[in-house]
């Protein structure tokens, strides 16, 4: 799953990876958030809002302008899934 949120605010970013955690896409792939090199305050808050609220791993990869913030929820017993 691909979210851009390069042209979205904070809160429909948000908004957007709570319903893609939500549904269940995080557990078996990873969800790749696509921002800004020059938008670091959402790279942080993004990351924040998915490692404390969500309880996912993230990991964030800068490619051609930009980064990528890859998601992927935990199971239960702290173990990646899929």
């Amino acid at each position: 799953m691909i979210i851009d949120a390069r042209e979205l605010s904070f809160d429909d970013a948000f908004k957007e990876l709570k319903d893609v955690v939500s549904y269940g896409y995080a557990s078996f792939d990873e969800v790749l958030i696509f921002v800004d090199t020059y938008d670091g305050e959402k790279i942080n808050l993004i990351t924040g809002f998915a490692e404390m609220l969500l309880e996912c791993k993230t990991r964030v990869v800068e490619a051609n302008g930009y980064y990528i913030v890859r998601v992927k929820q935990e199971s239960a017993e702290g173990v990646l899934r899929g």
